[in-house]
């Protein structure tokens, strides 16, 4: 009686059993995943920020060029920085490309930030020139007069281009996939911008290609900017309206 009551009073042996081993091995997996996940969505939310903050950087100087110049740059067709194609010529009707760093004082940045750019060209506008790439005398100021082919020349191109209606033939913004309806260069433009520029992030689509649809260097379409990031497209897009860009050259021009 004593040897079995003995046995009865043994203790159990410490340690986990295979099945709570096999229980904390899937918490811990668990917690991991959540901790990468974390860790990536921050990564990529940090990355949008700084390319969101690049883009609102290029606007400005691409409006400080349109104030000294009376004129938007022409697009990089080249990829060297400049404007125009390799011999610096601005093809006319050339409304999409590489933004054009050098032209505007900057420094080309790596591949991976490197942005694309739309500017509205319209030389046949109904009621005057409106390609705003082009410094052209609207105002009637005669040559070598403070007046000749200035900012002010380019607000007249801008009150012309915004009376023009809204075509997939010129540099466009589309929708958003939301209020601002489908994501489509064709079949949805929204408005025309005096100029938008993209910065693009990850190849989110897959296709070898670090810009997501719509974006395309040399396509003058981009969607309606702040565009919430998807698992196919995260580009940044950063533009100036017609009217926007007027209301600015007007606060500043001579």
């Amino acid at each position: 009686m004593t040897a079995t009551g003995g046995r009865r009073g043994a203790h159990r042996p410490s340690g986990f059993s295979l099945v709570e081993l096999s229980v904390v091995l899937v918490v811990l997996g668990l917690l991991g995943w959540a901790v990468a996940g974390s860790y990536d969505n921050t990564g990529a939310l940090r990355d949008r920020d700084r390319a969101t903050q690049s883009a609102e950087s290029l606007r400005e100087a691409l409006r400080a060029f349109a104030l000294r110049n009376g004129r938007l740059p022409c697009p990089d067709s080249s990829g060297t920085g400049w404007e125009g194609d390799a011999a610096g010529v601005c093809t006319p009707g050339t409304e999409g490309g590489w933004l054009p760093y050098r032209s505007l004082g900057l420094d080309v940045p790596a591949d991976a930030w490197h942005a694309a750019y739309g500017v509205y060209r319209n030389s046949a506008a109904a009621g005057g020139d409106a390609d705003l790439a082009v410094a052209t005398e609207r105002t009637g100021d005669a040559a070598g007069t403070p007046g000749y082919r200035n900012a002010r020349d380019l607000m007249a191109g801008l009150v012309i281009a915004g009376n023009q209606a809204v075509s997939p033939a010129h540099a466009r913004l589309t929708g958003n996939d939301g209020t601002d309806g489908s994501v489509d260069c064709a079949a949805n433009v929204r408005s025309h911008p005096a100029f938008f520029v993209v910065v693009p992030l990850e190849d989110r689509s897959d296709d070898g290609n670090r810009f997501d649809a719509p974006h395309a260097v040399g396509t003058a379409c981009a969607s309606t900017p702040g565009t919430a990031m998807t698992a196919v497209r995260d580009d940044v897009v950063a533009a100036e309206s017609l009217a926007a860009l007027t209301g600015w050259l007007g606060a500043r021009a001579p």
